[in-house]
């Protein structure tokens, strides 16, 4: 990737500890980044839109979002108390190739940390750590593209880490292990893959869950259909 910067980065924090940190982390890789702090689940749908039409897309070589909000183990709830939620799998729907054509064929990472209101993770059996589209999104059945043509949910990073609503409840609540985590390999190894950054965030991760009580503990999940070997930056 060679585009002056990389490409957007919009970072979306409705718990209002992790953006200094992960802005001056993307700001360093050569991305743009865009942050809105405390947004309603109605905004966050209306700002996702307007990032996902962005005609500037078609200059970069890459994207990537950061979410942070309480919500369901599938959907986001961003400020609201009472609502449902909004699907994640129709925020990543907005950035395929279809819905996006200037971002496809391109790196599109999503990095998100829900904090789980009145649910167990361990007990959604459908959220699975794997390599391609999630396995119970009925798009991913769609008809394959014929010779040459690029998948349009081609090139997707999609990591998802979920804990306890409760963790964000204490006196004095740290910022996401999973994003500081994320971070600091981003800051210090980052000629390195970022696919083999994940494994070791991942061992990070492992090793507190063994640690804490279940309460404390962060789930992580991996899915990418990345066609090359990404390294964020040559620096």
């Amino acid at each position: 990737m060679q585009s002056k910067p990389l490409g957007i980065c919009l970072i979306i924090d409705c718990i209002g500890n992790a953006i200094e940190f992960l802005r001056d982390t993307f700001t360093s890789l050569g991305y743009e980044v865009q942050y809105f702090l405390y947004l309603s689940m109605d905004s966050i749908i209306q700002i996702l839109r307007q990032v996902a039409c962005m005609p500037q897309h078609q200059d970069y070589d890459s994207f990537v979002c950061v979410l942070v909000s309480r919500g369901g183990s599938h959907s986001v709830f961003g400020v609201d108390q009472t609502h449902s939620g909004f699907p994640l799998d129709q925020i990543r729907r907005m950035f395929m190739g279809d819905a996006c054509p200037s971002l496809l064929g391109k790196p599109k990472l999503f990095f998100i940390q829900n904090y789980v209101v009145s649910e167990d993770p361990l007990d959604n059996g459908s959220l699975l750590e794997v390599d391609g589209p999630a396995v119970h999104n009925v798009e991913s059945k769609a008809t394959q593209p014929g010779p040459g043509t690029i998948h349009r949910e081609a090139d997707f990073l999609w990591s998802l880490c979920v804990a306890d609503v409760s963790l964000l409840e204490r006196p004095y609540s740290s910022p996401s292990l999973y994003l500081q985590c994320l971070s600091q390999k981003l800051g210090k190894e980052r000629r390195r893959p970022l696919l083999e950054l994940h494994i070791e965030l991942n061992g990070t991760v492992y090793d507190w869950n063994s640690r804490v009580s279940a309460k404390e503990r962060y789930y992580v999940w991996l899915q990418h259909t990345l066609r090359k070997k990404l390294i964020l930056s040559g620096k």
